[in-house]
């Protein structure tokens, strides 16, 4: 038993340290694009090729999805190990149970996608881009909470016309921060049927603060919606829209193994969570979380070739009883023509002798 769990746990570190080096990697890549965007922007350039360079560049990180829009919610690992810089460069997100999904105001509606690219849900808001400035847009990364009808604000690709995608997380927040102190989201009127809500973003140089929420239960008024658990972002990261190693997650219960911070021991811990092998149950999370996706891929595969092999009945029958309805009818219509003597005056050549 010792040595599997020590080969897990080397194996988790592994994990760790490669996730530690892809965050490192990132965050150079993108700041180097961000400075190489900034050098074809300048206005001492003569020519226009360097702007049309920077938006090359941007379609082709915003990649393209047939079923929907070319846009995916920017979706966290699991926090693996404690970042060297955790109290100089990551914020912290309490997150809440609920449907995550991009909100996209343009064109004088609101449309809610899933992560997937799907459309479920269109309504009229009060964002930039629907009711105000139709012609600019907004992309809102939230959490959708059913019972409550609102909208959770995770981040934003836009807003308006400040677009945010290559904008270091910091300033993203900030920048949603003032806008929805500038407008009250949340309320409810003729233009604006659905409630925006932005969560709070707690800096982990403010110990004192991050202490508190990690304490503080529910976080939520009313336990509504119910804690999910927390996601860490770092500073200086550009929004991508997949899955980033500079975002992380962690629920709460893991908090104290990973990074030695204590949460409210209301939280409610799995039973089949182990004390100090928060990297193991990681990996067999995942492994679950892969095994039901594939159990669902299977149930929808054979849904469809059950509803292939219906199809192909209901056309075969169809296609009896419309052979067996022109057989009938074509019984009938001899008949028909017989009672009225038609046979007799279709015949074109008249009756000789030898017949009579």
């Amino acid at each position: 038993m010792n040595s599997s769990f020590q080969d897990l746990y080397k194996k988790g570190l592994d994990v760790g340290e490669q996730q530690k080096q892809r965050q490192k990697n990132l965050l150079n890549q993108q700041k180097l694009r961000r400075q190489q965007e900034q050098d074809d922007c300048r206005p001492l350039q003569k020519t226009g090729g360097g702007k049309t360079q920077a938006k090359k560049r941007n379609r082709k990180r915003g990649g393209h999805h047939q079923k929907g829009i070319p846009w995916r919610p920017q979706l966290s690992e699991w926090l693996r190990h404690k970042p060297e810089d955790l109290g100089d460069q990551w914020l912290l997100v309490p997150c809440p149970v609920g449907k995550r999904c991009l909100v996209v105001a343009a064109k004088g509606i609101t449309k809610v996608y899933s992560k997937s690219g799907w459309m479920f849900m269109e309504f009229r808001s009060s964002l930039p881009g629907d009711w105000q400035l139709q012609k600019s847009q907004t992309i809102l990364d939230c959490v959708y909470v059913e019972d409550a009808d609102t909208f959770y604000v995770l981040d934003a690709i836009s807003f308006g016309q400040q677009n945010l995608q290559d904008c270091e997380a910091s300033f993203r927040f900030y920048w949603l921060r003032a806008r929805f102190e500038d407008n009250d989201f949340a309320r409810l009127d003729e233009h604006n049927e659905k409630a925006f809500v932005l969560l709070d973003h707690y800096d982990f140089e403010d110990t004192s603060a991050v202490e508190q929420v990690l304490q503080k239960y529910p976080i939520f008024p009313d336990n509504k919606p119910p804690l999910d658990g927390f996601l860490f972002y770092h500073k200086e990261a550009s929004y991508v829209c997949q899955v980033t190693p500079l975002v992380c997650w962690l629920f709460p219960f893991m908090m104290q193994d990973v990074l030695g911070l204590p949460v409210s021991s209301s939280y409610t811990t799995p039973e089949d969570y182990q004390p100090g092998q928060a990297l193991q149950y990681m990996d067999e999370f995942d492994r679950k979380l892969e095994e039901q996706r594939k159990q669902f891929k299977e149930q929808k595969k054979a849904s469809k070739v059950k509803e292939q092999q219906s199809n192909k009945m209901e056309a075969e029958e169809e296609q009896a009883e419309s052979d067996e309805f022109a057989s009938l009818k074509g019984v009938l219509d001899q008949q028909r023509r017989l009672e009225l003597g038609e046979f007799d005056m279709d015949c074109a050549e008249p009756p000789t002798a030898d017949v009579c």
